[in-house]
């Protein structure tokens, strides 16, 4: 009797290295294009886990081969290596952790049609008990449900109970609760968080613009002034332009005299309108930044009103803008 025992036993742990190899096999087969891109060293730490897992697996320790299965795969993803985690969880009895390893086994590896043929078994024989979640990010994300790691985007949840689904983005993270009746299939689309308002107006920036548009209107002042300071030389000199006179050497006539007044009138007075148009825009931007600038020193809620303020001047006068949320 116990030599018959031993022999099955020895038939069985034989005929489950067997297929191990095999597994193992066929992986390289179809991993050769793969193998560029892990190291030598990583390749090598794979191998023994792999060995450990096998031994564990053995030794009918299934949780701690399952642990080495999938750290093998951690290293050095190979088909493999997951189908191996996925037969050591259903012999311990995580179902649902196969199931995951299932759904992500048949979704990297659809060419290998032995390892999706297991997982198709497994999958068929969880999904009518559990909830399949498919989760998609607008953008790259990290998934974490309840709490843990999610390191594939398809997973597994116990049904009638609200589980909480996370993604984190370099610029923040969003969430969700899923809840499911059991057979049921839910698609969840996180959106990345929208990017943070910008800070409200400072008082510094109200009375810089203040301070500026003071400046200007003296300077549009001062420039009017100037230009009607030269019109009553421009009228004399038009008035003796029409007189007789004697031009001893070289001297400039009433008639050139004029002219020129003229033209340095005009380039004043086209001086004078610029200024006006740049201060009235720094007065109108400034008025505004009045209204909205946090006069209290409190942050604003990321809905309160913003407003940004921006002048240009150009050859042919000014230009003011704004943009916010009103």
């Amino acid at each position: 009797m116990r030599t018959t025992t031993r022999s099955r036993c020895w038939l069985a742990s034989a005929a489950f290295t067997a297929c191990l190899i095999f597994s193992a096999s066929v992986e390289a087969e179809g991993a050769a294009d793969r193998t560029t891109t892990t190291s030598v060293e990583d390749r090598a730490k794979a191998a023994e886990a792999y060995d450990h897992g096998t031994s564990a697996y053995l030794s009918e320790h299934y949780e701690l081969a399952a642990h080495w299965f999938e750290r093998a795969y951690r290293v050095a993803p190979t088909s493999a290596a997951l189908l191996q985690a996925v037969r050591a969880h259903i012999k311990a009895g995580n179902s649902i952790r196969a199931a995951d390893l299932a759904v992500e086994l048949r979704d990297k590896y659809p060419e290998d049609e032995r390892a999706k043929e297991s997982a198709d078994a497994i999958v068929a024989r969880v999904a009518p008990t559990n909830v399949l979640v498919t989760a998609t990010c607008d953008k790259e994300c990290t998934l974490e449900l309840d709490g843990a790691l999610v390191r594939h985007s398809s997973f597994f949840v116990a049904p009638n109970v609200e589980h909480i689904l996370k993604a984190a983005y370099d610029d923040g993270e969003t969430s969700t609760s899923i809840r499911g009746e059991p057979g049921s299939v839910k698609k969840v689309t996180l959106v990345a968080p929208a990017a943070p308002p910008p800070p409200p107006v400072p008082k510094w920036a109200f009375f810089s613009s203040l301070g500026a548009t003071v400046a200007l209107g003296a300077v549009t002042v001062w420039s009017g002034v100037d230009a009607n300071r030269g019109v009553s030389a421009y009228e004399t000199a038009a008035r003796a332009a029409n007189s007789p006179g004697i031009n001893n050497g070289g001297s400039p006539t009433p008639a050139e005299q004029a002219e020129s007044l003229l033209e340095d009138g005009q380039q004043k007075e086209r001086r004078t309108n610029i200024l006006i148009g740049v201060t009235a825009t720094m007065a109108v931007s400034t008025a505004v930044l009045g209204v909205f600038t946090n006069w209290k020193g409190e942050s604003r809620e990321p809905n309160a009103k913003r407003v940004e303020a921006s002048i240009g001047v150009t050859h042919d006068g000014g230009a003011l803008m704004f943009k916010g949320r009103f």
